[in-house]
């Protein structure tokens, strides 16, 4: 999943800015905590084009249940941007979003939304929106896991970004109104299955895949990545 006010200067030969989404890399369980339930996840991620830069992404999220299978997260992301570049810009960003997910009946489907925003020190601020659905078969042991999602992001007082990598053909980008999809697919495996068919919260492994496309007025890009975390009970 995948930067420029900032999450993808993904650039190379076009040197475009999107406004990015708030989530990088996310392989989240089919089902939702139970009432007061907490559980933290951390994962890192990698994503890339072919030919053009891509970006490492590292993130937190506090899930807490709140009962009629429906739990509220908060999530924190920070990530920088691997280019070839010869601009001095700063290429870090950082994101956060709030976010619900919805799983009804404890059947095999779930759906989320969630609103946050961001900061890059070079390109400014901008506001996001997401939503999508999940599915997959949930058991104590291994759980595959695929989702959809579509999202909105809106720089906000956005900055030109010098993005030159031929001193002598000098560039700039300033990223605009970006909309764009995401889909991910990936593996959740238990570390405790004895946990699990007790009934309880269990620590869990996950590994997963993503392709997210951006597009805005004038301009379109894709990006694959990889990503790994762990998810603890609290």
């Amino acid at each position: 999943m995948k930067l420029a006010a900032a999450l993808v200067l993904v650039a190379a030969c076009s040197q475009h800015l999107y406004s990015p989404p708030t989530q990088a890399y996310s392989v989240a369980p089919v089902h939702t905590l139970d009432t007061d339930q907490r559980a933290i996840d951390i994962d890192g991620s990698t994503h890339s084009q072919i030919f053009d830069p891509g970006f490492d992404a590292a993130r937190g999220r506090l899930r807490v249940g709140v009962g009629n299978d429906t739990e509220l997260s908060l999530e924190g992301m920070g990530a920088i941007v691997n280019s070839n570049s010869i601009s001095t810009a700063a290429r870090d960003v950082y994101a956060g979003r709030g976010g619900v997910r919805v799983n009804p009946d404890h059947g095999p489907f779930s759906f989320t939304a969630g609103i946050g925003g961001g900061f890059a020190p070079a390109a400014g601020s901008f506001a996001a929106i997401d939503g999508g659905v999940s599915v997959g078969y949930d058991n104590c042991y291994v759980v595959p896991v695929a989702s959809a999602s579509l999202f909105a992001s809106q720089p906000l007082e956005a900055r030109a970004v010098d993005v030159t990598v031929d001193p002598d053909h000098p560039m700039t980008s300033t990223p605009t109104r970006t909309a764009g999809a995401t889909f991910r697919g990936g593996l959740r495996v238990s570390l405790s299955p004895s946990t699990c068919h007790a009934g309880h919260e269990a620590p869990w492994l996950t590994a997963g895949f993503d392709v997210t496309t951006l597009v805005d007025a004038t301009s379109n890009a894709q990006l694959m990545g990889l990503g790994a975390g762990l998810t603890f009970p609290m």
